[in-house]
This record gives C-alpha cells, sequence and structure tokens, in this order.
C-alpha cells in the first residue's frame, strides 16, 4: 500500500507558500493570517574587475551577494561590469552589498540605487 497521503500535503505546503510568498504573512494573536506588506529594491554596482575568461568572476561576484540574509535576487553583467541586486528594503542595502563584493576580492562602486 502507497503512502499518497505525503506527496499531496508537500503539494499543498508549496501552493500556499507560492501564494503567500509575494506578499508575506504574519499571524496576529489570535492565529488569523494577515497580509504584511515587503518593498523591494534594486542596486546597480559597478565592478571593473570582472574581467575572468572562465566566468568564475562573476560567479564569485554572484554568490558573495545572493546569500546575504534580504537579497532576493542577483543579475550579473560581464559586458558592462555591472551587477544588479534586488533586495528588501529594511533588511539589507547597498553598502552591504559593497562590503561583501569587497570581501570577495574586488573594488565595486555604487551605480544607483533605485526605490530606496
Amino acid at each position: 500500500m502507497k503512502n499518497v497521503t505525503r506527496p499531496v500535503a508537500l503539494a499543498m505546503v508549496l501552493t500556499s507558500v507560492a501564494v503567500v510568498a509575494p506578499a508575506m504573512a504574519a499571524r496576529d494573536i489570535a492565529g488569523s493570517a494577515q497580509s504584511v506588506a515587503v518593498r523591494f529594491s534594486q542596486a546597480v554596482i559597478h565592478i571593473p574587475g570582472m574581467t575572468c575568461r572562465n566566468h568564475s568572476c562573476a560567479t564569485t561576484v554572484y554568490m558573495s551577494l545572493i546569500r546575504l540574509p534580504g537579497v532576493m535576487g542577483v543579475g550579473v553583467d560581464e559586458s558592462t561590469q555591472d551587477v544588479t541586486v534586488k533586495y528588501m528594503v529594511g533588511r539589507t542595502g547597498p553598502t552591504v552589498f559593497l562590503k561583501a563584493v569587497k570581501n570577495a576580492g574586488f573594488p565595486g562602486t555604487l551605480v544607483r540605487p533605485k526605490g530606496a
């Protein structure tokens, strides 16, 4: 006899997370869910030292940023040597990104923060 409850339960959990994730959710004392607004912003950082042939520079920069709490996405453009970071406002910010990039061995300058 196969146990079908686990895949169904997992699908229900993943579906509820996907529905709630964009607006995030919180529970009040009574236990009912309420919507919590989360603001996102983007920052563009220029990193002139990303010139590795095998993309290892871009990978190093990407990994140093994507692991930061509050970072939702990182896009690395090797042709312009710009990195775009989408993040949650209030959890992190451009100064943290610049420090992470510097710790990874690359000098970076903030080109523009959007919507911060």
